[in-house]
C-alpha cells in the first residue's frame, strides 16, 4: 500500500513546478515566433514566462503532479524522489516538450502565411532541435539506469538541454527585419484609360453557387460562367480580412505587408502587447478573469498597395472595403425593407434572434452598397471597389437550417422558417452582380469575388462554441476555404474555367489589365490565363523590382 507524506508530496511538487516553468518557457518561444512584428529582448521573454507561469506553468504543474502519484500507485511501491529529481525532470521535459511540438507544428501551420522563408527555415531548426531533445530525456535515463546510476548523463543531459534551448531561442532573432529604401527612384506614370469595378462578395462558395445555378436561378452568376472566366480563389489561413484585404490590395502575404490583427493583447501588468496569441490555449478566456485585455487596433500599412500605385499615377479610385464597422442604420431604404421581406418569412417573429442577425445584415449590405453607390456616381471613378460582408454573417447563422443533414436533428418549424434564407441571399447578391453588369462600359474589366467560402463547424468545435462561444454559429471559414472569382469584359476569355488563382495574385493582375509595371516582390503573379491571346499579345507584361524602390512621377 502507497501511503502519501507530506515531504514527499512537497519535493513532487518541487518538481512538477520546475516542470511547468518550463513549459511555460516553450509556451513564450511559441508567442515570439508569431509575433513577427514584435522586438524581443531577455527582459520580455523573461517577464511573459513568468506571466504564463501563473496559469499554464501551474496547469502543467497539477497535471505532472497527478500522473507521478498515478503511475506510483499502479506501479504498487513507493518512489523515492528529492527535492531536484533529475530522473522526474528529464522524463517531464521530454514529455512536455513533444506535447509543445504538437501545438507548435499545429499553430506555425495555420499561420504559415506570416513567415517568408527565412522564418522558415528558423522554425524548422527549432523543430529538429526540440525533436531531438525529446528524444534525448529518455535516452539519458535509460543510460543512467543501464551504467550503475552514473550521475554524469544527467549533467550532459542538463548542459545539452541548455544549449540546445538557448539556440531554439537564438533562432528567433534571426528572423528577417525589412529595411526600407532610403532614396527612391523616379519612375514615369502612365496615363491609364481603361476601368476596373471590382465587386468582393465574402462567404461567396461554388458549393452553393453550382446548384443554385443549375436549378436556373441566379442568372447573373450563370451569365458570367458563360461570357466570362471564372475559378476557384485560393486564399490563406487566418481568413481574416485585417489579413486578406491587404494581401489582395498589395499582392503580399502578411510576412510582407505586417498586418495580422485588429486586437492588442495586454498580459497581467506587462507593458508590451501581442497582436497574435496561440491557437487550442483558450488563451483568450483569460480577460474574463482579468488577466489579459484585449483591445482593438487598426494596424497601418507598411507596404506600397495598388491603390497608392493608383493615386500616383492620377487613376480615380473608390474603395469600400471596409464595411464591418459600417453601422446598421435605423431607417433603412424601402428597398431594403422589401429585400428583408423577401428573405425572411413574415411569420417569423421580430423578437427572433436568427431574425436580428439576417436583418442586420441585409440592411448593412444595402446601406453600405448604397453609399458606395452614391459614391461612384458623384466621382465617376476609373477604379471602383465594394465589398459587402453580409452573406458571410447569414451563412455562419443559418448554415445548419440549410444543411440539416449535418447537423442531426432539427426542428421542423425551424426549417421551413430559415431553410430558405441563404439561397435567398444568393439572389441578393445576384441582383447587385446584375446592376453592375447592365452598367459596365467597353473599356471596363469586372470583376467578382470572394476571398473564402464556407463549411460546417466540426463536431469539436461546435461544442467549444456551445460551453464557451456562441452555440448559434453553425458554419466558419476559419480553415481557408476557397472562395470564387469571375473576370468578364474586353480582353477576357469566354466561358473559361481555370484553376490556381490566389487571392494575392489579384493585385499583379488588375496592374497588368491597366498597362502599369507588375512588382517582382510580389508574392502573387499575373493571371495571363483569364484573358485571349489578342490580348496578351498586344499587352505584354512589364515588371520593376519593387514598388518600394521607386518613387511614382505622375503622368503629364
Amino acid at each position: 500500500m502507497v501511503i502519501l507524506r507530506p515531504m514527499k508530496f512537497l519535493k513532487v511538487l518541487a518538481n512538477a513546478l520546475v516542470s511547468g516553468l518550463f513549459f511555460s518557457t516553450l509556451l513564450v518561444l511559441l508567442f515570439a515566433d508569431l509575433n513577427i512584428n514584435l522586438k524581443t529582448s531577455p527582459r520580455f521573454l523573461v517577464q511573459l514566462t513568468l506571466h504564463l507561469a501563473v496559469i499554464y506553468g501551474l496547469l502543467i504543474a497539477c497535471v505532472c503532479l497527478i500522473f507521478f502519484f498515478i503511475v506510483q500507485f499502479f506501479s504498487g511501491r513507493a518512489v523515492r524522489i528529492p527535492f531536484v529529481s533529475p530522473s522526474f525532470l528529464s522524463l517531464s521535459f521530454s514529455l512536455l516538450v513533444l506535447v509543445f511540438l504538437v501545438l507548435f507544428r499545429a499553430n506555425t501551420s495555420y499561420f504559415d502565411s506570416f513567415f517568408d522563408l527565412r522564418m522558415r527555415t528558423c522554425l524548422r531548426t527549432q523543430l529538429m532541435i526540440l525533436a531531438g531533445l525529446a528524444v534525448l530525456g529518455p535516452a539519458v535515463a535509460y543510460g543512467y539506469r543501464r551504467y550503475k546510476r552514473k550521475v554524469v548523463f544527467f549533467w550532459v543531459y542538463f548542459l545539452l538541454f541548455a544549449l540546445g534551448l538557448g539556440f531554439v531561442f537564438f533562432q528567433r532573432s534571426r528572423y528577417a527585419v525589412d529595411q526600407p529604401s532610403l532614396k527612391r527612384l523616379p519612375l514615369l506614370g502612365k496615363k491609364v484609360e481603361k476601368k476596373i469595378t471590382l465587386i468582393g462578395l465574402e462567404g461567396l462558395s461554388f458549393d452553393l453557387l453550382i446548384p443554385l445555378i443549375s436549378e436556373g436561378k441566379l442568372p447573373n452568376f450563370s451569365w458570367l460562367m458563360d461570357n466570362g472566366s471564372s475559378g476557384r480563389l485560393i486564399n490563406f489561413s487566418p481568413t481574416e480580412p485585417v489579413t486578406l484585404n491587404p494581401s489582395l490590395d498589395s499582392g503580399k502575404f502578411p510576412a510582407k505587408h505586417h498586418r495580422l490583427s485588429l486586437s492588442r493583447y495586454r498580459i497581467g501588468k506587462m507593458k508590451e502587447t501581442l497582436e497574435i496569441v496561440p491557437r487550442f490555449l483558450l488563451f483568450n478566456q483569460l480577460e474574463r478573469v482579468g488577466f489579459l485585455k484585449i483591445t482593438p487596433f487598426r494596424p497601418a500599412s507598411s507596404v506600397t498597395d495598388i491603390w497608392q500605385v493608383f493615386e500616383a499615377n492620377q487613376i480615380s479610385a473608390v474603395k469600400k472595403d471596409w464595411p464591418y464597422s459600417f453601422e446598421v442604420p435605423s431607417q433603412p431604404s424601402s428597398r431594403a425593407e422589401k429585400l428583408l421581406s423577401n428573405i425572411l418569412d413574415s411569420s417569423v417573429p421580430l423578437s427572433d434572434e436568427y431574425f436580428g442577425l439576417a436583418r442586420n445584415a441585409l440592411f448593412r449590405d444595402c446601406a453600405y452598397e448604397e453609399a458606395g453607390a452614391e459614391e461612384k456616381n458623384a466621382r465617376q471613378p476609373q477604379v471602383y471597389y465594394l465589398l459587402l460582408s453580409g452573406l458571410n454573417t447569414v451563412q455562419a447563422y443559418f448554415y445548419k437550417f440549410h444543411f440539416p443533414e449535418q447537423f442531426g436533428h432539427i426542428d421542423q418549424e425551424h426549417l421551413e422558417r430559415y431553410g430558405p434564407v441563404i439561397d435567398r441571399y444568393y439572389d441578393f447578391y445576384d441582383q447587385i452582380v446584375g446592376k453592375f453588369l447592365t452598367g459596365l462600359k467597353e473599356d471596363e474589366l469586372l470583376v467578382v469575388f470572394s476571398p473564402h467560402g464556407i463549411e460546417p463547424l466540426p463536431i469539436w468545435k461546435r461544442a467549444i462554441e456551445s460551453l464557451l462561444g456562441n452555440p448559434m454559429v453553425s458554419a466558419h471559414h476559419e480553415f481557408a476555404p476557397a472562395g470564387v472569382v469571375f473576370f468578364y469584359g474586353k480582353g477576357v476569355l469566354r466561358g473559361n474555367n481555370f484553376d490556381g488563382m490566389r487571392i494575392v495574385d489579384i493585385a499583379p493582375t488588375l496592374l497588368y489589365y491597366l498597362g502599369l509595371p507588375v512588382a517582382r516582390d510580389m508574392d502573387g503573379i499575373v493571371k495571363t490565363s483569364i484573358f485571349a491571346k489578342e490580348f496578351i499579345a498586344e499587352n505584354p507584361v512589364i515588371y520593376i523590382s519593387s514598388y518600394e524602390e521607386f518613387r511614382i512621377i505622375p503622368p503629364q
